[in-house]
């Protein structure tokens, strides 16, 4: 697919990472700089008559605008091009159409796609009934008015389909918390490294892309090595400048986020200074109003990157985002501070108290050592004549493992405090 960009604006980095996902080839960029849209047509009428003449030998497949198009706005560029002509808004859904896979994913994707088309739809109605031209993207005005009845009946199922689906949701959550389970979820800016984690973390295959938007639906792993059965929820990325539509078309998705008892806030701390504070502020602006009082911890990715200057530098910035939050910074690929995120579970569950204890080697030991995996997590290690225990444990246990170790004859190394 062959595009040419307009933009009012410079910065066409993101837009570049967008189109690059969908495989598009930009065969020219035109920018204008307005401090503000042109009421009419977005661009100045001067500037469109001088794209439309040089855009004739090249013969581009589709029209990229840099920006958030009104349907009035919409209407006057594909009458001027004669080209189908899509904005900022409308690439991201694409992109969701291709990496949707699962049927809640689909579902949601179609959702979005029909609440944007609905206001262009409104005004190709209006001015096929005009007759300034008949069709939306040259459907015909019978065909226009049609799908847009059908737009209005397919948007009702879809809604009741994700409602019945959060309501699913929400019932297998009830039953986690039930059964004792600590729920993790992982929220950030798209392509941060949200995947990249979980797999370290939990030693998973979840795919790990480049490319924005690469995952759509929730995942979730159980974290190997912490007792209490931890789940890890990755949910879709964020992305700036998104409508309220299309977040709320994602609704039952990032509800695993607002409902979780650990958010851990990702961010790619590799990016350039200005990106990441961009980046930061619009996914935190999104995650803060709905999560409550959860905990929210921030994890730098890609630390293996970037200099220990970096580092610094980046953590004044994060700082005064997030405030007095925790702040982690983490390599999934040396595995550096991912010890820390698992510290952080660990007094999220209350086992942070750890005792330290040696025992005989002989079978009463190791049924205790069976005995001890339901309440606390447990790493022994035989030596040549005993066996070396380091229990973690709630406060509340601690007292009646200790009492258990000393009646198997074990030796107490190192004790938590006693409750007062």
């Amino acid at each position: 697919m062959r595009a040419v960009i307009l933009s009012i604006t410079t910065d066409l980095s993101e837009l570049y990472s967008l189109l690059h996902t969908l495989k598009y080839e930009i065969v020219k960029e035109f920018v204008q700089k307005r401090d503000v849209p042109h009421s009419a047509s977005h661009f100045g009428p001067g500037k469109i008559d001088e794209i439309v003449e040089e855009i004739k030998g090249i013969d581009p497949d589709v029209i990229v605008i840099n920006g958030h198009l009104k349907p009035s706005q919409h209407h006057v560029l594909e009458m001027r091009f004669q080209k189908e002509c899509i904005d900022r808004v409308g690439v991201i859904l694409r992109i969701f159409s291709e990496h949707a896979q699962t049927p809640e994913a689909i579902a949601q994707v179609q959702l979005a796609r029909l609440r944007y088309e609905q206001p262009f739809l409104r005004e190709w109605v209006n001015k096929a009934k005009s007759g300034e031209r008949p069709g939306f993207l040259s459907g015909g005005a019978y065909a226009t008015d049609v799908y847009y009845e059908h737009a209005r009946t397919h948007i009702k199922r879809l809604e009741k389909k994700l409602i019945d689906i959060s309501e699913g949701r929400g019932v297998k959550r009830s039953r986690r918390h039930e059964q004792g389970y600590l729920l993790v979820s992982l929220a950030g800016y798209t392509n941060a490294g949200k995947s990249a984690l979980m797999n370290a973390l939990c030693g998973s295959d979840v795919e790990v892309s480049s490319e924005l938007f690469s995952s759509l639906s929730t995942t979730t792993r159980r974290i190997p090595g912490m007792k209490g059965n931890v789940l890890m929820i990755d949910t879709v990325g964020f992305i700036r400048d998104l409508p309220p539509d299309l977040i709320n078309a994602f609704k039952s998705t990032l509800e695993e986020i607002f409902y979780s008892d650990l958010v851990l806030f990702v961010f790619d701390s590799s990016d350039d200074t200005e990106i990441l504070e961009m980046k930061m502020r619009t996914a935190f602006d999104i995650l803060l109003p709905k999560v409550g009082d959860t905990p929210i911890v921030a994890i730098g990715s890609k630390m293996d990157k970037i200099s220990s200057e970096k580092i610094e530098e980046s953590r004044k910035i994060i700082q005064g985002i997030i405030g007095s939050r925790q702040l982690i910074f983490v390599s999934s690929f040396t595995k550096d501070g991912l010890d820390l995120i698992r510290e952080r579970i660990h007094e999220m569950q209350g086992r942070n108290h750890v005792i330290e204890a040696s025992l005989p080697i002989v079978d009463e030991s190791y049924s205790l050592i069976s005995r001890l995996h339901p309440l606390s997590d447990v790493i022994s290690d035989i030596k040549e004549d005993h066996i070396r225990l380091s229990v973690r444990c709630n406060i509340d246990d601690s007292e009646k493992i200790i009492g258990w170790l000393r009646a198997s004859n074990g030796t107490i190394l190192v004790q938590p405090p006693p409750l007062s």
